[in-house]
């Protein structure tokens, strides 16, 4: 019998494996820790993953369920991803699909947004316990009804102390994995038509050079306007989306002024792609090569991971 798998990839080793010098699972790519700043060469298997992100606890059911049920999806996806690699053409209807339900699910399903979600899930909970213990007869209202209900047992806890307590915030509140798995999945209910309403585009890097890079965050949203201080969304006009499929390939989204359904674009053009690439990255970007290239105030600008690399022990 097979032990359940603990150590779950947010982002599918296989799409990842484009990136590096092999284009498989087992190839080494560079690795740029936006927050030291330090670089190192690894495997895709040693990154974008999480300890038990994908668990699901259901009486008779792995833990592993999700885990298993996404991975076919996710091989079917990175297919649909390698063709489009491999011909430099725009998607078939199908392959197009699948590319855009793997960029649906990389967008809503990552510690990034996890973290963001579950702040403003506990950021409500505060505000409720809050309101709870701003007036004692509201507390008496719902305790009543709490143990009427069988919630809460009886208890000589008094209402100064529950008031404390709440305001204090001598509480911690944890999120079990399924609801995170059920929040992250309606988002992408309601993201996914979304994105089949923007213009997509093929961006074809120029050969022998400049390349893409990926990220732990790979779907890369901006303003078409850099000064925009606003808040941003998958839905608002005049935003951008860009998805690395590969060194020479990645996928390009608008609502307006749409580029031809493939356009090979210029060295600058693929500095700037990189540029949001790394900018919304979570920890990692991930090079095919030592060096890459970025679009940094007005200007191209070389990044140079081989003159910082540092080994790292691949476990066993």
């Amino acid at each position: 019998m097979n032990p359940t798998a603990r150590k779950h990839h947010y982002l599918p080793q296989a799409y990842l494996a484009a990136f590096t010098d092999t284009e498989s699972k087992d190839g080494q790519f560079y690795v740029l820790d936006t927050g030291s700043g330090t670089c190192f060469r690894t495997s895709p298997k040693n990154v974008a993953a999480e300890r038990d992100f994908n668990r699901v606890d259901l009486e008779g059911k792995s833990p592993d369920i999700l885990e298993q049920a996404l991975s076919p999806f996710e091989d079917r996806a990175v297919q649909a991803i390698r063709n489009v690699i491999r011909t430099e053409t725009f998607p078939s209807d199908e392959d197009y699909h699948f590319i855009i339900n793997l960029l649906g699910l990389m967008a809503v399903r990552n510690p990034q947004s996890r973290k963001s979600i579950n702040w403003s899930r506990q950021e409500k909970i505060h505000l409720m316990a809050n309101l709870l213990v701003s007036d004692k007869k509201i507390f008496d209202h719902h305790l009543n009804k709490s143990q009427e209900a069988g919630y809460v047992a009886e208890t000589n806890v008094s209402f100064e102390q529950m008031k404390q307590f709440i305001e204090e915030r001598r509480y911690r509140i944890e999120f079990a994995p399924k609801g995170d798995h059920r929040v992250e999945f309606h988002n992408f209910d309601q993201l996914l038509p979304i994105l089949g309403q923007r213009i997509w585009s093929l961006l074809v890097a120029p050969s022998p050079g400049p390349g893409f890079i990926c990220s732990d965050h790979p779907v890369a949203l901006t303003w078409k306007n850099p000064d925009s201080r606003v808040p941003i969304g998958y839905g608002l006009k005049n935003t951008e989306v860009f998805f690395p499929l590969g060194p020479r390939t990645g996928f390009y989204g608008v609502y307006e002024d749409p580029l031809p359904t493939v356009i090979k674009i210029k060295p600058a053009q693929v500095a700037m792609m990189n540029w949001r690439v790394a900018q919304s990255a979570e920890r990692h970007v991930f090079s095919a090569t030592d060096t890459f290239f970025v679009w940094y105030k007005g200007e191209v600008r070389e990044v140079d991971c081989g003159s910082n690399l540092r080994v790292q022990r691949t476990p066993g």
